[in-house]
């Protein structure tokens, strides 16, 4: 900026520092404003100011920012990969697919691109569809990163049985060193094998390695991901913990986007551990606010599997 003051790409690179490094999102949004008072077409200016938007759950305001990048940029697959997601997130499946189905056209081995494809399926409650998806990647998408993307995203019982026999075999190495997400990762896959040993063996990995990477700084707060691992391993009363201060910590009302994701892992934490009123007070929000979860996706998600039956969860998952 001391160099070109007039460039707009500094003003970018300085709406991601405040967005991601400091998690300042208004002080983001300064320098986007900025940004565009010099050069009011930039589609990557128009493209951050979207995405900080929906951080802040001005949903209207990013479609229209986003749509508009899109119009400076229409090759542009990160353009397309944000509408599609934010799509995704308003419920507005039909429109999504269609935004992700441009971006594959502009980028076919995009993995992310790929995955929320499968998710514009499992919306409509379509698993075939949804494992369509998976099966038929482009020649460029290597097998086990495919498999990463989806497992680490949590769609592991999305997979077919031969990506989830290659995902039992990968090492932390595939996880990029990361054995928190692969223990976590494993341990979800193992539960649908019925294997409670391996089960409790890889959410313990998980657990050393969320309690280690803590800050200092943070220590003592709570994490979603840590009582995920306490809950595979039946440590009730610290899973619970985790759990409810996470959600406490960032609530949906003040946390539009990273909000339901932690709230959703609390509903899963409580079904673990069988506190399923618990968990059905948790859910039920989540399906009237801007977010990936729908009546056709409780239908066919295993992880909500010891709900059946409630007659709440069953009128969730009927959308009544």
């Amino acid at each position: 900026m001391t160099l070109a003051p007039r460039m707009p790409e500094a003003y970018r690179a300085l709406a991601v520092y405040y967005n991601r490094i400091r998690q300042d999102p208004e002080k983001a949004l300064e320098a986007v404003a900025r940004g565009l008072s010099l050069a009011p077409d930039d589609a990557g200016l128009l493209l951050h100011q979207g995405a900080i938007e929906r951080r802040l759950g001005r949903w209207d305001d990013t479609l229209a920012h986003v749509r508009r990048a899109r119009e400076q940029d229409p090759r542009s697959w990160g353009v397309a990969n944000v509408l599609g997601a934010t799509l995704l997130r308003l419920r507005r499946t039909g429109e999504a697919r269609e935004a992700i189905d441009r971006g594959l056209v502009l980028a076919p081995a995009h993995l992310n691109l790929i995955y929320l494809k499968a998710m514009s399926f499992l919306q409509g409650g379509d698993l075939a569809k949804a494992r369509a998806v998976l099966a038929a990647p482009p020649k460029e998408v290597e097998p086990t990163a495919l498999v990463v993307n989806f497992a680490t995203e949590g769609l592991y019982w999305v997979l077919d049985d031969a990506q989830r026999d290659m995902l039992l075999r990968l090492t932390p190495g595939a996880f990029g060193g990361n054995r928190g997400a692969w223990g976590l990762t494993l341990a979800e896959a193992w539960v649908l094998r019925g294997d409670q040993a391996k089960v409790r063996e890889y959410a313990e990995e998980a657990r050393k390695d969320i309690a280690a990477a803590v800050p200092e700084a943070r220590r003592g707060e709570p994490d979603v991901y840590l009582g995920l691992a306490l809950a595979y391993l039946g440590r009730k009363a610290e899973a619970i913990r985790e759990a409810e201060g996470s959600v406490a910590l960032g609530p949906i009302e003040r946390n539009a986007f990273e909000g339901p994701d932690i709230q959703h892992q609390a509903v899963r934490i409580h079904i673990l551990l069988g506190n399923h009123e618990r968990a059905l007070d948790l859910l039920e929000p989540l399906l009237k606010v801007p977010y990936y979860l729908t009546p056709g996706w409780l239908r066919i998600d295993p992880s909500f599997d010891p709900l059946r039956g409630n007659p709440r969860f069953e009128r969730l998952a009927a959308g009544t």
